[in-house]
């Protein structure tokens, strides 16, 4: 799989308290995003709607390195540029157009985290987006996620605040929130007590990503569910089609 700078952004967030001193667990990811900010200010992305997000995530990254290395002299300007290229991104954005799985969860939840690092971000569609926000977490039981194992654990970044992750440590597989780096760096960042399995896995996603570039991960680590996932899909087609098959010879 090709690198995620989505994924990595929020990798790069996670720190650890080493001889009573909050480090960095992966500097080298948070260099990967800054060597890929464009001259715009933004991160590409697939579409629009990518480049927003994964936007967010940098300059949320962006923002609370530069509470903590503040004699970083260029980390200013670029929360600057990230700033203005998501002001443009979002003033033009028509919410209606937009058909990304569950944006109207994770984009509201990181323009609440970067409002909490003093980025205050307004543009016209902020008022729909947030309705039907309200609208789709009316529909999640929180209790329901903390007892059973859902696609919502692939992206647990976006409920910070809103659920305890202290209950969520027996959904861990092999260190992982559902193969996702992000899912897991966040559990990391806002568990109580340190995950030894979660540090790990981390590692090994970064380490896996180096083929991408120094400090990446992908989007999915490891792939092995997702590689039977295709194939299983793949066997269900081939008997739906022989099903149809078989039903055509029968109806004739």
């Amino acid at each position: 799989m090709t690198g995620s700078i989505y994924d990595t952004a929020w990798v790069s967030m996670v720190s650890k308290p080493v001889e009573g001193k909050q480090t960095w667990l992966f500097p080298s990811s948070f260099t990967a995003i800054c060597d890929a900010q464009g001259v715009d200010g933004g991160w590409e992305g697939c579409d629009s709607i990518d480049e927003i997000v994964t936007t967010l995530a940098c300059l949320l990254s962006l923002k609370r390195h530069a509470k903590v290395d503040v004699e970083a002299t260029d980390l200013s300007d670029r929360i600057d540029r990230a700033v203005q290229f998501l002001s443009k991104r979002l003033q033009a954005w028509n919410i209606e157009s937009t058909e990304r799985v569950a944006f109207e969860i994770l984009i509201p939840s990181m323009l609440d985290l970067l409002e909490q690092q003093g980025v205050s971000l307004r543009f016209p569609s902020s008022d729909k987006l947030r309705q039907l926000n309200q609208s789709k977490m009316s529909k999640i039981n929180t209790q329901l996620l903390y007892k059973f194992p859902t696609t919502i654990l692939h992206s647990l970044e976006a409920f910070i605040g809103m659920i305890d992750f202290d209950k969520m440590s027996h959904h861990l597989v092999g260190g992982s929130m559902m193969a996702s780096p992000s899912s897991t760096a966040a559990y990391l960042m806002n568990v109580s007590k340190w995950d030894e399995a979660a540090e790990q896995y981390l590692c090994d996603a970064v380490e896996n990503g180096r083929r991408n570039g120094e400090g990446m991960v992908t989007n999915v680590f490891p792939i092995s569910t997702f590689e039977f996932a295709w194939v299983y899909s793949f066997l269900a087609v081939i008997d739906f089609s022989q099903l149809v098959i078989s039903w055509r010879m029968d109806w004739r």
